[in-house]
């Protein structure tokens, strides 16, 4: 099981028992400084920024793969009735 931080702000004070609640919005240089620890740790650059684009590209490579071998249906055309139950099921009414 993972250890669980400490979080001060949402914690409150101790004394009187009365937590803080949650921010009204995250710091946002904390976030970049943690999104900066977490990309070095996997190995990436950590001061790239990752370019939408170039990802959602990737995606649609991978999609187009699959297709191409059959792993994806393209049944989208078809009305429901005529396609393949999702999730797959034995059972046969």
């Amino acid at each position: 099981m993972a250890h669980h931080k400490s979080n001060k702000t949402v914690e409150g004070n101790p004394d009187t028992g009365h937590g803080g609640g949650l921010p009204r919005r995250p710091d946002e240089d904390e976030l970049e400084e943690r999104t900066e620890l977490d990309r070095e740790e996997v190995g990436l650059d950590p001061e790239a920024e990752p370019d939408a684009d170039t990802a959602y590209a990737g995606e649609e490579a991978e999609v187009d793969r699959e297709a191409r071998r059959g792993e994806v249906a393209g049944d989208a055309d078809l009305p429901r009735k005529d396609r393949e139950a999702f999730p797959p099921s034995s059972y046969e009414p």
